[in-house]
């Protein structure tokens, strides 16, 4: 059985267990040598070291003796590794409103009635903030059935990876900490990014693998330059430097970014051709320690997406120039933020009608988001998502659009049960450990068919490496759910992923499609992807569809499946959507 929770809520703390040292040992010799031996222990802290993300423990039953990583001691602030009676000891870190759940569990366990535990529940750490934590553990019994040991793992589900796996560099979850660490110990710094412009090019050309390899090596090379800083993996193609304010110098900082320059200029070479990347930065001095770590990871960007727009292959100091022009931008982008605190106020869903292209009828929908501000002003999504999906509070965001998308489509679904609404992930929720499980108890809880949900993979997402893009697919689909590749025919999407990725749909983009009638490279384009698509077995929805020219043209020449587009409307909020629907239909 699984209940879940999210948030770090901090609840009234109850006092733990007051524990008698000598009240852990017990009178057996043999019993205390083997389970709180020196060998035993080395042995239990090698394989702590190993299980990554986990904390493991070892209950003997007989006794009610248990040993305990060190880890888990340390985070959850246990009295120590030995303890006595620990599954009733546990309950104490347990959320109040779930502790008689667990202590039934127990009981459970103790009667025989079970040999298991399998959960994921709230648990304090040593801070006293509650976490989603899962425990499995099992039962081993001698010879003669008598119980003997009980052995398990805990997880924490909302303690990120602080080391990216393709780089090695630590990951953007420990950059944001180390920003917040040191505003806390008001040590001027300095943050700077650099990133890849052609990377999308790159990858195209010579696939994932050798992707990842120059990442691995760019971060290697970075490495050897044997710096005061710190580097990190940011989003993406983008790596970090961080480095206090008077452990460096400005020249050093241009020195470093103009030897990156030089290095993917020369330094890159694939079957004996060098690939010439090119490559734009951004910087910003941190004096003022009354800033967040958000808005000055966001200066920073600020600073390098300026680089970016105006073609300067340079590293770009934020200055009091650039703070003028974003200020009012990113006083704005708060207000947007502290609306998601707020329950997600002033935002709203608009949808998308999906045709088939057979036929012309609907057979779905896409979910968009939409923000109106104090003054009942829309505010443009493209001004606002690009930034919010690199910010944590979009995870909330994300869990609202979902569940908001899942219960309109309830109303449409009721009359027409295989009606699928389309609903965008965001980058930050596939890189959260818990989002399958917090997506697979927003269903339960909505009470939702899966079949009716297709999750769409934003253009950022596929940021992910791809083995782990192609395992929360799989998950996706065997949890009934289907999926989609969005934006296919710009930056990552390319035909490799359709073999890479088990995708039900991919959905080519309107910038694709424009004037195709005229465009002869686009159409070889279009008809390689729409066969490879077919072939495959993949569904292909275009985008974008405006006129009955383009609609007949894109169905007479390629194989396509589905079509989108204000053609046949525009966003609707879900009353119009559904008004619009019953007219489209009767009108048919």
């Amino acid at each position: 059985m699984y209940f879940c929770v999210r948030f770090d809520k901090i609840l009234s703390m109850k006092p733990v267990l007051t524990i008698n040292p000598d009240d852990l040992l017990s009178n057996n010799e043999k019993l205390v040598e083997a389970l709180v031996g020196k060998k035993l222990d080395l042995v239990f802290d090698a394989l702590s070291e190993c299980i990554e993300n986990r904390f493991i423990f070892v209950d003997y039953i007989p006794e009610k003796l248990s040993r305990w990583s060190r880890d888990a001691v340390e985070y959850f602030g246990l009295p120590g590794i030995h303890l006595k009676d620990s599954g009733h000891l546990w309950a104490n870190y347990i959320a109040e409103d779930e502790r008689e759940q667990y202590l039934e569990m127990i009981d459970a366990l103790e009667r025989g009635e079970t040999t298991t535990l399998d959960y994921i529940m709230k648990v304090r750490n040593a801070q006293g903030i509650y976490q989603t934590t899962g425990c499995k553990a099992q039962l081993i019994s001698d010879d003669d059935g008598n119980p003997l040991f009980f052995v398990g793992s805990i997880r924490n589900y909302e303690r990120p990876d602080t080391i990216d796996p393709v780089t090695g560099l630590y990951s953007r979850n420990n950059l944001m900490a180390t920003i917040k660490q040191y505003l806390g110990d008001k040590q001027p710094f300095v943050v700077s990014e650099a990133g890849i412009r052609n990377y999308f090019d790159f990858n195209s050309m010579y696939g994932f693998d050798e992707g990842n390899k120059l990442l691995k090596k760019i971060a290697d090379w970075l490495q050897d330059q044997k710096l005061n800083g710190t580097f990190f993996r940011g989003d993406g193609t983008k790596f970090v430097y961080i480095v206090k304010e008077d452990e460096h110098t400005t020249g050093e900082l241009h020195t470093l970014f103009n030897d990156f320059k030089k290095f993917l200029k020369t330094e890159v070479v694939v079957d004996g051709m060098h690939a010439e990347l090119d490559v734009c930065g951004g910087a910003m001095h941190v004096t003022d320690m009354s800033l967040d770590a958000s808005s000055i990871y966001n200066c920073v960007q600020y600073a390098m997406s300026q680089a970016k727009n105006e073609n300067r292959m340079e590293l770009l100091v934020y200055n009091d120039e650039m703070q003028a022009q974003s200020r009012k931008h990113l006083s704005s982008l708060n207000k947007i933020r502290n609306s998601i605190t707020d329950g997600c106020k002033g935002f709203f869903l608009v949808y998308q009608p999906i045709v088939l292209a057979e036929d012309e009828s609907v057979i779905g929908m896409e979910a968009l988001i939409r923000y109106r501000d104090e003054k009942g002003k829309i505010v443009p999504p493209n001004s606002f998502i690009p930034w919010l999906e690199k910010d944590a509070a979009f995870y909330e965001l994300g869990s609202f659009i979902l569940r908001t998308a899942m219960n309109d489509a309830k109303r449409i679904i009721k009359d027409h049960p295989d009606f699928i609404v389309n609903v965008n992930l965001a980058y930050p929720q596939l890189q959260r450990v818990d989002f399958k499980t917090d997506l697979h108890r927003m269903v339960e809880e909505e009470h939702f068919d899966a079949k009716n949900l297709k999750l769409e993979l934003t253009e950022r997402c596929k940021l992910i490496d791809v083995d782990s893009l192609r395992n929360d697919m799989i998950y996706f689909k065997s949890s009934g759910m289907q999926t989609a590749l969005d934006d296919f025919g710009t930056g990552y999407s390319a035909i490799g992923l359709l073999v890479s990725l088990p995708v039900d749909q991919i959905k080519i983009d309107k910038s694709f499609i424009d004037n195709i009638e005229e465009d002869f490279p686009k159409q070889c384009l279009l008809e390689a992807i729409t066969n490879c698509a077919s072939k495959l077995d993949i569904n292909c929805c275009v985008e974008g569809i405006e006129t009955s020219e383009m609609k007949e043209y894109l169905r007479d020449n390629f194989k396509i499946t589905s079509m989108q587009g204000y053609y046949y409307s525009k966003p609707l909020e879900i009353d119009e959507f559904i008004n619009w629907m019953k007219e489209y239909s009767a009108s048919r």
